[in-house]
């Protein structure tokens, strides 16, 4: 068993570098692995593309900094009094706030920032959720285990600390609303992300945690809503994470990561396309 197993308060910078003994797996490695190829997910390896460089925006949004500013409070975030990124001064500023593992924001986001925080915990406060959301844990954990030889590696937004729930902010320039989040959930790979971190704690742990997606809107007036994944939805997703535990260890011991299937693949007409198209044929005749 590896020496790193465990629970650890690693930085964000320490858990994207992958301190793993080998190459590890992640939930957004694993969701390449199953709805894309391998070889999106070598290329998105820290560890095995020489030429991998993390996407950096060169700011942070309203969102970004609200994740911060929720969960680690003041400490993390570092304000720049500056109108825009453009100055030397406000480029230097923003270096050194990520050298120390903190988010760079610049004054006139602060009241955004600072509402939508609030308007988190005042809906939280009267939301139903039990065990309440993001209460009686600590945030950003890194869970590493080992599993038939494949290392794995989540960094948590929340962990109780009786690990019964891992709870996930997310933020959104769309709607918030559950109804709308159900094709959202599966396309961005949450369900992948849902069994793969509960996967981790109770590997380390014995308990099977509860995954809780905290979804805000980033503008007024910063509307959430609280989502849950079905039985049948995490069902789903640990079919998944089986799938792509047995690719990624296939893939690691014969370091060969192939793209999609040479062979030619067939499109299949949808009923709906045959049903307009015939309507219209019978229209014009």
């Amino acid at each position: 068993m590896s020496t790193l197993t465990g629970i650890h308060p690693l930085t964000s910078a320490e858990y994207h570098a992958d301190p793993a003994e080998a190459p590890s797996l992640s939930s957004s490695i694993a969701h390449l692995l199953t709805s894309q190829s391998p070889a999106h997910a070598w290329t998105a390896h820290p560890r095995l593309n020489p030429d991998y460089a993390r996407e950096d925006k060169g700011h942070y949004d309203v969102g970004t900094a609200a994740h911060a500013l929720f969960l680690e409070g003041d400490e993390n975030v570092v304000v720049v009094d500056a109108d825009s990124w453009r100055t030397n001064a406000a480029k230097e500023a923003r270096e050194e706030a990520r050298a120390n593992g903190k988010v760079a924001l610049l004054i006139d986001t602060l009241a955004s920032v600072q509402a939508m925080v609030n308007a988190i915990h005042r809906q939280l406060e009267a939301h139903g959720a039990s065990p309440p959301m993001f209460e009686d844990g600590k945030p950003e954990q890194t869970v590493i285990w080992e599993e038939s030889g494949v290392m794995c590696r989540a960094r948590l937004d929340w962990l109780r600390d009786d690990f019964t729930a891992i709870d996930d902010l997310k933020s959104t320039s769309r709607s918030a609303n559950p109804r709308s989040w159900s094709r959202t959930i599966f396309g961005m790979g949450y369900d992948v992300q849902a069994a793969f971190y509960a996967r981790g704690v109770e590997k380390l742990t014995g308990v099977a945690p509860e995954f809780r997606l905290c979804v805000v809107e980033t503008s007024p007036p910063y509307a959430l809503s609280v989502i849950g994944l079905s039985p049948a939805a995490m069902t789903i997703g640990r079919k998944k994470v089986d799938v792509a535990l047995e690719l990624w260890r296939k893939c690691l011991a014969a370091d060969e990561w192939p793209g999609y299937d040479t062979r030619i693949a067939y499109a299949e007409l949808p009923p709906w396309e045959e049903s307009q198209w015939l309507e219209q044929e019978m229209a014009a005749a």
